[in-house]
């Protein structure tokens, strides 16, 4: 007979021990993550918003149009729309207006290159471009990226600069103009630009129209900038003094909008020589003798014998 097989005892199964009380949570534990996490969202919306200024500046201090609604031609001004600054990509990034003098002029040997504010666009500069070309000199007149018909998103200091100087190297490397047959005219912003190419190259000289006052200035106007740490994150600094103090081209500041203690201010941190006008309340008449007189100096084309 076969051997009955003998199975070990089933294991009899264990109670488990009964649990003790759960475990609790210090209440100055959970205060102490609430506060933290309330802590690290508001450090991260306050970055987020220190952020939205940086990139934001721009918004405050260039109030840029890209509607071109005048042109010379509606001034009865023959001129050329000239598209230049070509990308890698073969694409022309500015847009600018080329205002030949009639031959016989004063100074139809010379040319102005005008830089406009910060709003608008070229439409809004046709009455001053009819202004300066009417003292019997060519003028090429500029929008910086992102205004008018120029490429760009938005304009920046650092954009329009690189733009300025852009317009000065077709001026003396496409049409050949010598620097010395060469002024620069800054209104506005545009003066921070013109005072860049002053201290860069050897322009004939330099007007520079109600300069802006400094970035820092404009944006502590801005509610938003209290804010913020803006020392340490403006990077828009529109202030021309620096180079105003290097450049040592013939300088003229006209006041014509009251922004007399700006233009003054300008005036005295410049290098000679320079000259202030104020012309408030100048007629045109006034406005364009003093701009003759300056010509006469920095260009030494004589007076016509009319």
């Amino acid at each position: 007979m076969p051997k009955p097989v003998r199975r070990p005892p089933a294991s009899i199964p264990q109670r488990a021990a009964p649990a003790g009380p759960p475990a609790t949570v210090s209440g100055r534990w959970l205060l102490a993550a609430i506060l933290l996490t309330f802590c690290a969202a508001a450090i991260c919306a306050y970055g987020a918003l220190c952020l939205l200024v940086y990139q934001g500046q721009w918004q405050v201090l260039f109030h840029p149009s890209h509607t071109v609604s005048a042109t010379p031609a509606s001034a009865g001004l023959v001129y050329d729309e000239i598209h230049f600054d070509v990308t890698d990509a073969g694409q022309p990034r500015l847009d600018g207006w080329w205002i030949p003098a009639q031959q016989g002029s004063r100074w139809a040997a010379d040319t102005i290159l005008y830089l406009h504010d910060a709003r608008g666009s070229l439409s809004d500069t046709v009455p001053a471009l009819v202004t300066l070309h009417a003292l019997g000199i060519s003028v090429f007149a500029i929008d910086y990226q992102g205004f008018g018909r120029s490429s760009g998103r938005h304009p920046t200091e650092r954009l329009a600069t690189a733009d300025s100087v852009a317009a000065w190297t077709y001026l003396t490397d496409t049409h050949h103009i010598p620097a010395r047959s060469l002024v620069v005219y800054g209104d506005g912003v545009g003066s921070v630009f013109a005072a860049h190419i002053a201290a860069l190259f050897a322009p004939a000289g330099v007007i520079l129209e109600d300069p802006n006052p400094p970035g820092r200035q404009i944006l502590l106007a801005d509610a938003r900038s209290g804010l913020v740490p803006l020392f340490l994150i403006q990077k828009e600094k529109l202030d021309p003094t620096a180079n105003l103090a290097r450049a040592h081209a013939p300088k003229l500041f006209l006041d014509r909008t009251g922004s007399t203690a700006r233009t003054r201010q300008l005036f005295n941190a410049s290098s000679y020589p320079k000259q202030y006008f104020d012309l408030r309340s100048a007629t045109n008449a006034t406005v364009t003798s003093t701009l003759q007189r300056f010509l006469d100096g920095v260009l030494q084309r004589p007076l016509s014998s009319e």
